[in-house]
């Protein structure tokens, strides 16, 4: 497997990040984050349950002529 995932809070995406969203994974733009007065901060349109479910950030290995880089 060439990722890994990482459980991080909805506040911590920022746009550039790539998230596993209903199954499959998708690279955050400026405008998958929203910010609603009601529900606070969404992403593609789902507020995480107000911020208690925590979003799957994935993290692609990085290589560098044929050694992965930290």
């Amino acid at each position: 497997m060439n990722y890994t995932i990482e459980n991080v809070h909805i506040s911590l995406v920022k746009h550039g990040d790539t998230v596993m969203h209903d199954g499959e994974i998708l690279t955050v733009d400026k405008n998958s984050i929203r910010k609603c007065p009601f529900m606070g901060r969404t992403l593609f349109g789902d507020c995480y349950r107000l911020g208690t479910k925590l979003v799957q950030r994935v993290n692609f290995k990085r290589f560098y002529r044929g050694v992965e880089i930290k």
